[in-house]
C-alpha cells in the first residue's frame, strides 16, 4: 500500500481563497477554440472555456485530500496469444511460445499474436488487446460512463478518424483542473489534433457532479475535484485497462497532463503510480512535497507561467526542484522546445518550461508536451 502524497501549502490556500476569481461577465463558450497564444476574448469572455475575461483569474487546487490510500497493484490482465499483460504484478499468459515477466509485455508468441486479421503495425510488442478488434469513435465531446466501485465517473474520448485498430496509437489522459469540468479542456487539450491524429486523448472527469455541457471556471458551482484516493486511482486504473481493451493502443506510450489541480494529480501519480504512464506533464499545478517511493523517477515536463497569480512560480520551481532531486539530476541545462530547460544527468527526462501565460493551459505547453510525449522511447 502506497503511502499518502502530501501536497504543498499552495493546495490549502487556494481553498481557502475560493480557488480562485471569476472574470466579470466571465462566460464560457464551450467547445471553443484557444485564442492565439492563449489571450483573452474580447469583453472578457473565455477562449475555450479556458482562460477567464479580463479582471478575473481562473481557479485552481481546491482541498485536496493528504495522499489518501492507494489501489492495490496495477491494473492486471491475462494476455493471449502473445499480448501484453496491462500494468500488474501478475504474470499474463503468453501465445505459445510467449513469455511474461511480472505483468510486463509478452513477447515472441508464435503464433496467436494481437491483431486478428491483418495484424497490427507496431514495433516491441506493446500491443493492447483492442488491436484487431471492430473500432468505435464516439463523438468527442459526449460524455462516456463507467462505473467504479457504485459511482458513475465520466470522461470525454477523442479517436483519430484514421484510426483502424491495427497500428497501435499512443494514449493521452488530460485532466481538468478544480471547479471546472472537462469539456473546458477539450479543444485545449487535444492531442489528438496536436498529434495529426495520431494519438487518442481521454479526458476524464474528477470526482463531483456530473458535468454538463457548459465549461465551468470561476463560478465554485462544479467543484470538480483530484485527490490522491483510491477511488480516483481506481478510476484511471479502470479507464486505462478499459480503452486498451477496446482499441489498438502502444502500451508502452501512454501518457498524463494534468492542468491546476489536475497538475497535482498527476504529480501524485508519479509518485505512488510511476509505472503506470510513460510520462507526465503537470500545468499550472504544484506539489509533490515528498514521495514515499524512492524509486519513482517518472520523465517529467513541467510548465509555469509567469502571470500566473493562482499557482504561483514558487508552486512551479518547488515541482522542478522535487523532481530534479528524485531523478539525480545536476544542474546543468539545455535550452529545448520553446522556453523549455532540461537538466542533465537526469535518471529520467525532466524539464522545466516557463513563459508569459496566466493560469491556463496555453498552445505553447500543448505544443510541448506533445513534443516530449513524442521524444520518450
Amino acid at each position: 500500500m502506497k503511502a499518502k502524497v502530501t501536497y504543498l501549502t499552495l493546495v490549502t490556500l487556494l481553498a481557502f481563497a475560493g480557488c480562485g476569481k471569476s472574470g466579470s461577465g466571465g462566460g464560457s463558450q464551450t467547445g471553443g477554440t484557444t485564442s492565439t497564444g492563449g489571450t483573452t476574448g474580447t469583453g472578457g469572455t473565455i477562449a475555450s472555456g479556458g482562460r477567464s475575461g479580463t479582471g478575473g483569474t481562473s481557479p485552481t487546487g481546491g482541498n485536496t485530500s493528504s495522499g489518501g490510500q492507494t489501489a492495490t497493484g496495477g491494473v492486471t490482465g491475462t494476455s493471449t496469444g502473445g499480448t501484453k499483460t496491462t500494468r500488474g504484478s501478475g504474470s499474463g499468459s503468453g501465445g505459445n511460445t510467449g513469455t511474461s515477466t511480472g505483468g510486463t509485455k509478452v513477447t515472441g508468441g508464435s503464433d496467436g499474436g494481437v491483431g486478428g486479421t491483418g495484424g497490427a503495425n507496431v514495433d516491441g510488442g506493446t500491443l493492447s488487446e483492442g488491436c484487431g478488434k471492430a473500432i468505435t469513435r464516439p463523438d468527442r465531446k459526449t460524455q462516456q460512463t463507467m462505473d467504479i466501485q457504485g459511482t458513475t465517473r465520466y470522461y470525454l474520448l477523442n479517436v483519430p478518424s484514421n484510426a483502424d485498430n491495427k497500428t497501435a496509437l499512443p494514449l493521452v489522459f488530460a485532466l481538468h483542473g478544480y471547479d471546472m469540468n472537462n469539456v473546458a479542456l477539450v479543444d485545449l487539450y487535444d492531442f489528438t489534433a496536436q498529434s495529426g491524429n495520431k494519438a487518442i486523448t481521454v479526458l476524464p472527469q474528477g470526482e463531483g457532479p456530473a458535468p454538463g455541457n457548459t465549461s465551468h471556471w470561476g463560478d465554485q458551482v462544479l467543484k470538480s475535484t483530484w485527490t490522491a484516493n483510491t477511488a480516483n486511482y481506481t478510476f484511471m486504473q479502470t479507464l486505462m485497462a478499459d480503452l486498451e481493451s477496446r482499441y489498438c493502443i502502444d502500451t508502452n506510450r501512454v501518457f498524463i497532463t494534468g492542468f491546476s489541480m489536475g497538475g497535482m494529480f498527476t504529480n501524485s501519480m508519479a509518485c505512488d503510480h510511476v509505472d503506470w504512464f510513460h510520462g507526465y506533464a503537470p500545468v499550472e499545478g504544484g506539489g509533490p512535497s515528498s514521495c514515499a517511493n524512492a524509486n519513482a523517477k517518472p520523465a517529467v515536463i513541467i510548465h509555469q507561467g509567469t502571470l500566473d497569480t493562482i499557482a504561483t512560480a514558487t508552486a512551479g520551481e518547488g515541482t522542478r526542484d522535487f523532481w530534479t532531486k528524485q531523478n539525480g539530476c545536476n544542474t546543468t541545462t539545455t535550452s529545448v522546445y520553446t522556453g523549455c530547460l532540461s537538466y542533465g544527468a537526469c535518471a529520467e527526462p525532466v524539464l522545466y518550461c516557463t513563459g508569459a501565460w496566466d493560469h491556463y493551459v496555453s498552445a505553447t505547453a500543448k505544443a510541448n508536451i506533445w513534443s516530449f510525449f513524442s521524444s520518450l522511447k
